[in-house]
C-alpha cells in the first residue's frame, strides 16, 4: 500500500498523448488501482496514436491535378431568423479543414445576415419557400455530404421539407449527418432516418435523452458520459449503417454493426463551453466523412464514418483546448475557428503528401533557359 499525504503530480513520460496525472487524496490507494488507471490510460494513448495514423491516411494531398470541387463539396441545411451563427460556424469550420465549396440551404429571413458573414459560402435563402423541394432537388447531386441542423429552428413548415429532403437523400444514398434540432426532428418523426443507408448522429447529453425516449420508449437523464452499452443499444435500433458521435465530458462513438468496437476520444478540451462549438465539429466532420468515403476502407482502422468522427472529435477538442489557453474565459467560438489550421497541421498533416513543397523548387522555363526558383525567394 502507498499513503498520498499531499499532492502529487506523476508525468507519465513514455505515454505521449496523456495529460499530466494529479492525485490529491489523504486516503490509502492501492499499488494495483494505480496500476489498473495507467494501464487503462495506455490503452486509451494506443487507440489515439492507431486512430491519428488512420485519419492522416485519409487526408487527401494538395496537388495541382485537382478541380474545385473535389476535396468536398458540402450542403448545410439550417439558418433561421433566431439562429444565423450555427451554419455559418459549421460552414466555416468545413472551409477550414479542407472543404473546396460549401452551400448553406435556410431559411429566407437568414439569408443576408448569414451573406453578411462572409463570403465563402454560397448561400440559399429558400427552406420556407413554397416550392423548396422542387428547388433544392437538382443541388443534391453536387453535394458529397449533407449536414442538417445547425441554426435549423423548429417551424413546421421547414420541418416538413426536411422530412422531404431526408426521403430524397435516402433514394441518392447521400452521406447525411444530424445535429442539433434536427435531432429534434427525428424525436417527433423516428421513422423517417430508420435503417437510412449512411448515416451520422451527433447528439449531446440531452439531445441524447431525448433520442433514447423517442426510439426505445425509455426515459434516461442526461449525464456526462453515457455508457457504451447505452449508447450500442440506440444505435442497433435506428439501424446497422448509423453511427453515432455522443459529445460530453468524453467524446464516445459507435455504430450499429454487431459486435463492433466503440471508440472514445478524452482529448482535453477546457471548461468553456460556449455556443456554438458542436456546429465547428458538425462541419468537419462532414469533410472528413467525405475524404474517408474517397480514401475508401482500407485507409481506416475502423469504418469510414468512424474515422471521421473521431477526427472530427479529436480537432473540435483540441481546438477548445488551445484557444482556451489564449483567451480564458473569454474565448468564443471564433476563437476555436482560427485554431483549425494551427491544430490541424500539428495533428494530421504528419507525412502527409504536401505536392506544394515539392513543385515550389521545380524548374521554370523562360525563353528556352531553366530557373530554379526556391519558396523562399517569393
Amino acid at each position: 500500500m502507498i499513503s498520498f499525504n499531499c499532492s502529487i503530480v506523476n508525468y507519465i513520460r513514455s505515454l505521449r498523448y496523456l495529460s499530466i496525472i494529479t492525485i490529491t487524496t489523504t486516503s490509502t490507494i492501492s499499488t494495483t488501482t494505480i496500476k489498473k488507471n495507467i494501464t487503462s490510460m495506455a490503452s486509451q494513448t494506443n487507440v489515439d496514436e492507431r486512430m491519428l495514423k488512420s485519419v492522416r491516411k485519409i487526408v487527401p494531398s494538395l496537388t495541382t491535378t485537382k478541380y474545385k470541387g473535389q476535396d468536398g463539396r458540402i450542403g448545410i441545411f439550417g439558418g433561421s431568423m433566431e439562429y444565423t451563427g450555427a451554419p455559418y460556424f459549421a460552414a466555416m469550420s468545413a472551409f477550414r479543414t479542407g472543404a473546396d465549396i460549401v452551400h448553406i440551404f435556410c431559411a429566407k429571413d437568414a439569408g443576408i445576415a448569414i451573406k453578411s458573414f462572409s463570403p465563402e459560402p454560397i448561400v440559399h435563402p429558400l427552406l420556407d419557400h413554397n416550392d423548396a423541394i422542387r428547388q433544392i432537388k437538382p443541388w443534391l447531386d453536387r453535394l458529397h455530404v449533407i449536414l442538417i441542423g445547425p441554426g435549423l429552428g423548429r417551424d413546421e413548415k421547414i420541418f416538413r421539407v426536411i422530412v422531404e429532403l431526408i426521403s430524397l437523400c435516402r433514394d441518392l444514398k447521400k452521406p447525411m449527418i444530424i445535429d442539433a434540432d434536427g435531432l429534434y426532428l427525428l424525436c417527433q418523426k423516428p421513422d423517417i432516418i430508420r435503417d437510412y443507408p449512411g448515416l451520422i448522429l451527433t447528439p449531446n447529453a440531452m439531445e441524447f435523452s431525448r433520442l433514447v425516449k423517442a426510439f426505445l420508449d425509455r426515459t434516461i437523464q442526461p449525464v456526462p458520459v453515457v455508457k457504451i452499452s447505452e449508447l450500442k443499444h440506440l444505435a442497433d435500433s435506428i439501424g446497422k449503417n448509423v453511427v453515432i458521435l455522443n459529445k460530453g465530458a468524453k467524446d464516445v462513438i459507435v455504430d450499429g454493426q454487431k459486435g463492433t468496437e466503440a471508440v472514445t476520444c478524452t482529448a482535453a478540451g477546457s471548461g468553456r463551453r460556449c455556443g456554438g462549438q458542436g456546429d465547428l465539429l458538425s462541419g468537419a466532420l462532414a469533410v472528413f466523412w467525405w475524404w474517408a468515403i474517397s480514401a475508401g476502407p482500407s485507409e481506416c482502422t475502423l469504418s469510414p464514418p468512424i474515422t471521421a468522427a473521431y477526427a472530427a472529435s479529436r480537432l473540435t477538442r483540441e481546438c477548445n483546448a488551445t484557444a482556451f489557453k489564449l483567451k480564458e474565459r473569454s474565448m468564443l467560438t471564433t476563437d476555436m475557428l482560427e485554431q483549425i489550421h494551427p491544430v490541424f497541421q500539428r495533428l494530421y498533416e504528419i507525412n502527409c503528401n504536401k505536392s506544394s513543397s515539392s513543385s515550389s523548387s521545380a524548374p521554370i522555363v523562360f525563353g528556352g533557359n531553366k530557373i530554379r526558383i526556391k519558396s523562399g525567394d517569393v
